[in-house]
């Protein structure tokens, strides 16, 4: 049986071979740019993995090459950027792992915070602003807020608003980006942020790990270090699971794994967003190592029509897992990270390649490598991985 991934995340193909070698499948990775999985790549030997170039973003290219492979079974869709393509492919082709309309929602903020709204699941208010109007009315909205782009992703375009005249500020400059024609302003939520990683397969969901996230200094919002799985018996996040469970439903979110950011605030848990896939940076690689087993497994069972295996089996945690984002110091060209001060404990993972361009330090796309640390429990592990992450040295050409 032939999957197609198209694109994937920066990590994890390794695993997913590992399993299509399992199951006896071959794995075909429709990708734009082959460098982005230079890491994985590099270290994978398998006739289960065949890597073909072309634009994933072309609808008709993708249709044509799914059509021309025998025992063709499925799509499976690992990131955000491309999961509108998947969704409109995986319906001409007559295809479905992941029900069309969640899939829509969670990649539309806009949609998904009004849908909570309307089920009475959110407390928010929000405003989708067209920025290219000539006259913008902003009356109503109560400070602050976050202000973004509804179909974003990797902390890019997110803003912060106290006030009219700053938030008029931030519409000019989100006027300067390309293709971007519409903001979401929303409640601005005050609390600590967690995660949720889960998997669901013909509406039953299974709660795989509730993670930890520490973010940047307002205004801006990027991620700096998280750490799985944490314990929630006797704490805050006591109630969490049936919670997850309740906000999966509403938005139809019937198969596939979904990796949730949720606040706690004063008044309860809120939602900030939901992705239709497994976490990204580091996420699956931790929630294997801490449970000793290879969650990408699902992937490929729910592609093949499976219940997968993790319904059936108890998840114990064997160890915690901290990470932490490793950022390029400047813009320019990437040159490499040093980091002979680091334990053997900590394993880095490099996210760009030498001479990989820099153009701006408030997002995401600044990252350039990853540091993983064991211990014995998530805040150990946090604690560690900071630690050790401060012993790394970026260097820029």
């Amino acid at each position: 049986m032939n999957i197609i991934l198209v694109e994937a995340l920066t990590f994890g193909l390794g695993r997913l071979t590992k399993a299509a070698e399992e199951l006896n499948v071959t794995l075909h990775l429709l990708t734009r740019n082959p460098d982005v999985y230079f890491y994985e790549l590099k270290n994978i030997q398998s006739k289960r993995l065949k890597v073909v170039k072309l634009d994933t973003f072309d609808k008709k290219e993708v249709i044509n090459y799914c059509s021309e492979i025998d025992n063709f079974a499925n799509i499976i869709n690992l990131t955000d950027t491309w999961t509108n393509t998947v969704r409109e492919v995986s319906e001409i082709l007559g295809c479905k792992i992941q029900n069309p309309l969640s899939m829509k929602i969670c990649r539309d903020k806009s949609m998904l915070r009004q849908t909570l709204i309307e089920k009475k699941l959110s407390r928010c208010s929000q405003n989708l602003v067209d920025i290219r109007q000539e006259k913008i009315n902003l009356e109503g909205i109560r400070y602050p807020v976050i202000v973004k782009d509804a179909s974003g992703t990797g902390s890019k375009n997110v803003w912060l608003a106290e006030s009219t005249s700053e938030l008029y500020k931030v519409i000019s400059e989100a006027k300067s980006i390309s293709n971007l024609d519409q903001v979401l302003v929303e409640t601005y939520l005050k609390g600590t942020l967690f995660s949720a990683e889960t998997v669901s397969y013909q509406g039953k969901t299974k709660l795989i790990s509730i993670s930890s996230r520490i973010l940047s200094d307002i205004p801006k919002f990027m991620e700096k270090a998280i750490s799985l799985p944490l314990k929630t018996k006797g704490t805050e996040l006591e109630n969490v699971e049936p919670w997850i469970k309740h906000i999966l439903t509403a938005i139809s979110y019937t198969d596939g794994f979904a990796h949730t950011e949720f606040v706690v605030t004063d008044k309860g848990f809120e939602v900030i967003e939901v992705n239709p896939r497994l976490g990204g940076v580091q996420i699956g690689e931790a929630l294997c190592q801490a449970f000793d087993y290879n969650f990408y497994k699902a992937f490929i069972e729910m592609a093949l029509g499976r219940e997968p295996e993790v319904f059936s089996i108890q998840l114990s945690p064997k160890k915690a897992i901290g990470q932490v984002f490793i950022y390029a110091n400047s813009t320019g060209r990437f040159s490499h990270t040093d980091n002979k001060h680091t334990s053997k404990k900590t394993t880095v993972y490099p996210c760009a390649i030498k001479g990989k361009k820099i153009n701006s330090l408030s997002d995401q796309t600044s990252c350039v490598a990853i540091s993983l640390t064991e211990s014995s429990n998530s805040e150990l592990a946090l604690l560690d991985a900071l630690s050790e992450a401060n012993k790394i040295k970026v260097f820029m050409d």
